[in-house]
């Protein structure tokens, strides 16, 4: 499955490996945000590295995978995405993904980076 999740250290983390598609992450993110084990409110790790075709994803297809993190921006601390410095700029906090997910977006090219960032904004 390219989409997965989990609560580690209190921290939720979305991974996508290889091709996949808003639905699946829609319903894997919503999944994660409604299990009982994810804090009510929590820091998101968004891991894209290895997600295959990003750089050529449409602003479209950017907004609408903010938006669902929209959804729960009430629940969100802050959004650290992990991908290539290539596509920094499509998540960063004067991107279209930031302005969907309605919360501080950060993108960072290690979990290490990503970390630190997180813990910053609690």
């Amino acid at each position: 499955m390219p989409v997965s999740s989990r609560v580690r250290d209190g921290v939720l983390v979305l991974t996508v490996d290889g091709d996949y598609t808003a639905n699946e992450l829609r319903r894997i993110g919503f999944g994660a945000f409604e299990a009982e084990t994810t804090p009510k409110r929590v820091a998101v790790l968004f891991d894209l590295s290895g997600a295959a075709g990003l750089a050529s994803k449409s602003m479209a297809d950017v907004a609408a995978t903010g938006a669902i993190f929209g959804a729960y921006r009430d629940r969100l601390i802050g959004i650290a995405i992990v991908a290539a410095p290539t596509v920094f700029n499509l998540f960063d906090d004067k991107s279209v993904f930031a302005g969907e997910a309605g919360v501080r977006v950060h993108a960072c090219a290690s979990h290490a980076q990503a970390r630190a960032w997180l813990l910053k904004t609690r």
